[in-house]
Parts: C-alpha cells; structure tokens; sequence
C-alpha cells in the first residue's frame, strides 16, 4: 500500500472510533428517578382525586418524562406529550420542581408548541388534563 492509502485507512480509523466514542459517551436521559417517581405518585393541589401520573396518562398521548438537576441547582421533572389544548393539536412540554427537603413539587413552566404558556394557560392545560381523567373515568363506569 503507498503512503496515501495508510494515510486513507488511519484517518477512517480514527474518525470511526471517534464516533464509537461519543455514541457510547453520550449523555442519556434519566427517565428512572426517585424525583420523577415522587411526582408521578403526587397530588397537584385542587386535584386530590388522581395521581399526576393517572391523569396525565389518560390525558396525553405517549407522556415521556425525565429528570435532570437544572444549573440553578433545582431538582427538575419534566413531562412531554402530545394534547389537544385551544383547539390545537400538538406538544405540551411541564416541568415541575421538585424540594428535595420535603419531597414535595409544584407544577413550573410549561410549553405547547414550543411557546410558554402565561399561567392562567398553564392553569388551563392542567384543568383540561384532570377533565380529561374524569371523563375518561365516567365513561369506563
């Protein structure tokens, strides 16, 4: 082989494990979680009829969540799916905060469609997603 095709084969043997490397090195998302599991489990107040995890499962199509530790040191659950909300269909981004002391949350932030909800929006998505449950539950009685 000349000096060109070593050069050729070295090159794309590096670039390959390069690639291996951020493959196995990238990061993944934390979606099993003491955090995530304190949520699911919860009660938002007003709503002590139904776990937050019933009542967004009925309600979103294929609810993702995950947890990371946001910069500002905050313990952060995040939950992902698609709704219906304003006579729109789309994606509905919640992220809820989560006291490690105490163990308890509060509902955040929220987007659909990636614009952030004010908070009477967001008041309204999370009513819409507990209606949802009850008439979910009301039909299967």
């Amino acid at each position: 082989m000349s000096l060109t095709n070593h050069l050729r084969v070295f090159i794309c043997v590096v670039f390959m494990g390069v690639l291996v490397g951020y493959v196995f090195n990238a990061k993944k998302d934390i979606t099993d979680n003491e955090y995530i599991e304190v949520v699911k489990e919860g009660y938002l107040s007003n709503f002590s009829d139904v776990t937050v995890r019933n009542a967004f499962n009925y309600a979103f199509f294929e609810p993702y969540w995950r947890y990371y530790k946001a910069k500002t040191g905050e313990h952060v659950v995040e939950l992902s799916g698609d709704i219906t909300f304003q006579g729109k269909k789309g994606h509905a981004i919640l992220q809820f905060v989560v006291d490690e002391q105490n163990m308890a949350f509060s509902a955040h932030a929220m987007k659909f469609n990636d614009a952030v909800l004010s908070v009477e929006q967001k008041n309204n998505l999370i009513g819409i997603v507990y209606k949802t449950w009850q008439m979910k539950q009301l039909a299967y009685q």
